[in-house]
């Protein structure tokens, strides 16, 4: 069934080959991806990049209307709109977005005749009726709104929805009895409904009678105290009035209530995020409400999951690793809480823990890519290079095109293939990693580091080494490989100059830095100099065996 009687509107879809529409698909989900993550202009090219395989896509115009309706870009969420509704004239979604957006605009002249037609395809949809009505009201068509208003009650009966809409009019309007009766006559219909009190209470504020609106609230609290929605009513009014520790009180109160669902409960907590991250107060409320909410819900994951946040908020990584592994034994489905799990793991270094919790995230999630990298990482940190090789081969198998992940897990196969003494598939596996992120500095270095150990390809080593420092010019570590690999290649004057540079940037605490200059100092005779750094380095705990017979003789040892 079509939206609209506009056959004029819709335009011919262009025949795609199967190539085409490979791309056009995987260009369509990447961009979707990338919506979801909030990189709203990379999303927005990627969507044009699908109107240029296909120009009749629809769906594209659509999402890159709804991208810039979150940027409160209304004449270009407008346009957007308007092209996917006409390119498919029977998606009811495109038309009320495009509605949407020229209602943004204050164009309710033009907003009313899209619901006008709306109205004639949809007639038994009381909601397109009543946004009909609202739109003409903000047209200035009050006549025919309110005579719009009275059909759809006719046909439903008295509603909130309705009354709403025109107390809200007469609130405008400054008719205030006239609002009064709208409230009045439903709450003939629906006695105590605290949703009428609110809106009579609002009829009072608008008026300044704050007095009389905190009555009207206290009022339908009287009549019934432990309905969790009134308590949550006056909170939310008493918010409204700045009355910010009256308000938690009811908020409170609210929240301890069983009889609040647990949604609309998580719902206020996520919204109260962005205030608690900046506020101190907000925060320790929220750990407050949340904590109410594990004991009044403990048999709900997401009671467990919301505690979590805040206690990751908070700095209290611990205690929110205890909450969400909670709240996976309720319910494993949910990976965004194993990677919560996986990361407090890791940046608790908790080793053992992100073995244990990335092998228990695998049986839920055996295609998961990041839980494999998670447990070959804490492998490879338990020293257990076998095992985490084992893992992190099988995570490579399954990344598909994520050239970022798939660079971190090769990196780190690397690691563990080195520390195997399998030189040759640590070799392959950092130039497999490079091939996906060229400017991966930790492997750039850790793969040139090697092979300055080895003495092997020691040009190339410091080519990728010199990169490092392009990169990351005062990394002290990075400076440290450079100066060692000039001293492989008998380059002792910069290899001191970038050695010595190590040290000021942050290596003073560092046994090998302290080591490699003395071996640096020696070759350019500064012998007192260099038996200076190597007993620095021993007393910083170096583990080379030779170190101490280098400070005995005073002399290099190979």
């Amino acid at each position: 069934m079509h939206l609209l009687a506009a056959p004029s509107f819709a335009q011919k879809k262009i025949e795609l080959t199967e190539a085409e529409h490979v791309r056009l698909t995987t260009l369509f989900l990447n961009a979707e991806k990338e919506h979801v993550l909030g990189n709203l202009e990379e999303a927005t090219k990627m969507f044009r990049g699908c109107l240029i395989i296909d120009p009749s896509n629809d769906a594209s115009y659509f999402n890159i209307g709804k991208i810039y309706l979150e940027q409160e870009m209304m004449a270009d969420a407008e346009i957007n709109f308007e092209k996917a509704a006409k390119l498919d004239d029977s998606n009811k979604w495109y038309w009320l977005s495009w509605a949407q957006a020229l209602l943004a605009q204050e164009k309710y002249e033009e907003g009313s005749k899209i619901y006008s037609k709306m109205t004639k395809q949809y007639p038994s949809d009381p909601q397109i009726q009543l946004d009909y009505a609202s739109t003409l009201l903000r047209a200035g068509k009050s006549k025919a709104a309110l005579k719009e208003f009275d059909k759809l009650e006719l046909r439903t009966g008295p509603s909130h929805d309705i009354a709403r809409r025109k107390y809200q009019y007469y609130i405008n309007t400054s008719k205030y009895d006239e609002a009064a009766n709208e409230i009045e006559k439903l709450l003939d219909v629906y006695p105590g409904d605290n949703q009428l009190y609110g809106m009579l209470a609002e009829l009072y504020k608008a008026q300044g009678k704050i007095e009389k609106a905190v009555l009207v609230y206290e009022k339908a609290y009287e009549a019934e105290p432990t309905n969790p929605y009134i308590q949550l009513s006056l909170a939310e009014f008493y918010d409204r009035a700045g009355k910010k520790d009256t308000s938690f009180v009811f908020l409170k109160m609210a929240y301890e209530n069983p009889n609040l669902d647990i949604d609309t409960k998580v719902s206020v907590l996520l919204k109260m995020f962005k205030e608690a991250e900046h506020y101190d107060k907000v925060r320790e409320q929220a750990l407050e409400l949340s904590a109410s909410v594990v004991y009044t819900h403990p048999e709900e994951a997401k009671s467990y999951s919301v505690y979590g946040d805040y206690l990751n908020l908070d700095g209290q990584r611990r205690e929110a690793l205890e909450q969400y592994r909670k709240a996976v034994i309720i319910d494993p489905s949910r990976f965004a809480i194993w990677n919560q799990i996986l990361f407090l793991d890791s940046e608790l270094n908790d080793n053992q823990g992100l073995i244990d919790d990335s092998e228990k995230a695998m049986e839920y999630f055996p295609s998961q890519p990041t839980v494999y990298l998670f447990n070959g990482i804490a492998h490879n940190q338990q020293k257990q290079y076998s095992e985490g090789v084992r893992s992190l081969k099988r995570g490579s198998e399954l990344v598909i095109g994520n050239n970022f992940l798939s660079a971190q897990m090769l990196a780190s196969l690397g690691d563990a293939y080195h520390e195997l003494d399998l030189t040759s598939s640590s070799d392959s596996a950092y130039e497999a990693s490079l091939s996906y992120d060229p400017n991966n500095a930790y492997v750039l270095n850790n793969y040139s580091y090697f092979l300055s150990l080895r003495g092997e390809r020691l040009e190339i080593a410091k080519e990728m080494s010199a990169k490092t420092l392009d990169l990351e010019p005062n990394n002290a570590s990075y400076l440290d490989t450079y100066g060692w690999i000039l001293y492989m290649l008998e380059e002792y004057a910069d290899a001191a100059k970038h050695l010595s540079n190590a040290l000021e940037k942050g290596g003073r605490n560092s046994a090998e830095v302290h080591e490699h200059y003395g071996d640096v100092l020696f070759k350019l005779g500064e012998v007192d100099s260099a038996l200076d750094h190597w007993k620095q380095a021993q007393a910083l705990g170096s583990e080379n065996p030779r170190l101490e017979q280098k400070i005995n003789t005073k002399t290099l040892v190979d």
